[in-house]
């Protein structure tokens, strides 16, 4: 019996310090840390700011020029072919041949006019198997020139729109974390306020223990009645399923605190409230100020414009079409012999020039409506543009406002906190001394709660609204530091921070 008493102790001891082994003490910074990195929304981040990156290098390396090798390796035929005679019968001719041909060239675009240059060699090879010989033929040198004429160049748009987009999805990396960072922020005052409700609830069921046993002695002395004494019973069954609800709430929003910072051990998670509640002052004009220098939104307005820029642009050059090739090298002319493809006696210079064009003469009017919808568009776009600014510049203003107001409130909640709470402790003493009846008792005890839940909730509002207005600035005004650099960027070849590359 001795030996099963020991073993059971030894287990208690055991799951006792394996219960304390899971707690983990957390504070308001620690939470937001872990958000920032491991929960989904912050590697959703990242992968958006790393889609932004190579979409900017895709758009730098179509500037920069290209080394191409293009072919056909083999093209193969064999089989009764039709051909056509001098006379205009048509025979079937067994044909076993192939033709091959493979070129190597040197191509780079010209972003200011749309101009396509490229140096080319290239070289060809038919073999009649039927006839048993081969032939060559090649261009061991030349250039073409392609020019798009009275069309829109993509060029000069994209060197106004990709450097802006990627900029774009630079500070929605940020503005994302932030977002982390305030989601973070909330859902630890919710587990908090869940653990406060927890800790109220025990201390009222504790509480209400104590004042049914005080008023059971009373009522076997006769001085209370029996009706004050199954109130107190009622009570007491009332505090413990509150307990009860409290603890089921701690362990629900527990749960998905741990979820969204990525804490996936099964731990107990106690939270330290912050201390305070720093005390600075924003105001309206800096807030707008850091929110245009550094807020995605702004950026949009921008491109938003451009865009609609070059669908203007691009619906007047739809009115007729042209294009302007040309080339120029030597040439070979046809030998059995591969070298003498690159003998000099073999070659001959030559060119080839191409203008091709379109031009509608009736089109229904077609151009003239797809000026007027680029037109409504384009005017469409700055009503929404305009209307846009005004709707962010209020938010910024109704969050500044909020957050003075919020810093009021704290210091109210404090100060009403401390007083029901030395209200409960005299109430407390009296009742126990007889000098006020549990009504009061009730009454002080309701009125502590609720400051203390009042406390917490201010806290809770004021920590929301601060990361709101970091959010909405991209300027941390506590610690009065930038929270976006323009002058860095994120290069996810080498996982590391770099200085931006000149655009």
């Amino acid at each position: 019996m001795k030996k099963v008493l020991l073993v059971g102790l030894l287990c208690l001891f055991c799951a006792g310090t394996a219960n304390a082994q899971a707690k983990r003490t957390l504070t308001l910074e620690d939470v937001i840390e872990l958000a920032r990195k491991n929960s989904r929304s912050a590697k959703l981040a990242e992968t958006q700011r790393n889609l932004g990156y190579w979409s900017y290098r895709v758009y730098r390396s179509q500037l920069k020029p290209q080394l191409l090798v293009r072919g056909t390796l083999p093209s193969y035929i064999n089989r009764s072919t039709p051909v056509e005679q001098n006379n205009g019968d048509i025979d079937f001719i067994e044909v076993n041949q192939n033709n091959s041909n493979i070129s190597l060239g040197l191509e780079q675009v010209l972003p200011w006019t749309n101009t396509t240059i490229a140096f080319e060699s290239a070289l060809a090879r038919f073999d009649n198997y039927a006839q048993d010989f081969s032939n060559y033929q090649g261009d061991p040198v030349g250039i073409t020139i392609t020019q798009p004429l009275f069309q829109v160049n993509p060029f000069k748009w994209d060197r106004q729109i990709e450097p802006l987009r990627y900029e774009q999805s630079k500070r929605e990396f940020v503005q994302d974390l932030e977002d982390a960072s305030r989601q973070a922020a909330a859902m630890f005052f919710q587990l908090l306020v869940e653990q406060k409700n927890l800790e109220i609830a025990l201390q009222n069921e504790s509480a209400n223990d104590t004042i049914n046993k005080v008023e059971q002695g009373r009522f076997n002395i006769g001085t209370t009645t029996e009706d004050k004494v199954l109130q107190t019973e009622a009570d007491l069954l009332t505090a413990q399923s509150q307990a009860q609800q409290a603890r089921l709430d701690v362990q629900s929003r527990s749960l998905a605190l741990r979820n969204f910072i990525g804490l996936t051990d099964d731990v107990e998670l106690e939270l330290v409230p912050p201390a305070d509640a720093p005390d600075f002052t924003i105001e309206y004009e800096t807030a707008l100020k850091y929110a245009k220098e550094n807020r995605s939104e702004f950026l949009d307005f921008q491109l938003d414009r451009l865009e609609v820029e070059q669908q203007m642009a691009q619906a007047r050059a739809q009115r007729f079409s042209a294009n302007l090739s040309a080339s120029y090298g030597y040439n070979s002319n046809q030998t059995d012999n591969l070298g003498d493809v690159y003998n000099p006696d073999n070659l001959a210079s030559g060119g080839t020039f191409r203008l091709t064009f379109g031009i509608p003469i009736l089109d229904g009017g077609r151009n003239r409506a797809r000026m007027n919808q680029a037109r409504e568009r384009m005017q469409l776009t700055e009503f929404t543009i305009e209307q846009n600014r005004i709707n962010f510049e209020q938010e910024i203003a109704n969050a500044v406002r909020n957050f003075g107001q919020i810093r009021n409130q704290i210091e109210i909640a404090e100060k009403r906190q401390e007083i029901a709470l030395k209200r409960f402790e005299i109430t407390n003493g009296r009742y126990l001394a007889g000098k006020v009846d549990i009504l009061d008792l009730t009454n002080a005890r309701t009125s502590k709660d609720e400051s203390i839940r009042s406390y917490i909730s201010a806290l809770q509002q004021y920590w929301d609204a601060y990361y709101e207005l970091r959010n909405l600035t991209l300027y941390d005004f506590r610690n009065g530091e930038l929270l976006y650099n323009p002058l860095l960027e994120y290069d996810p070849r080498t996982d590391s921070v770099i200085q931006r590359e000149d655009q």
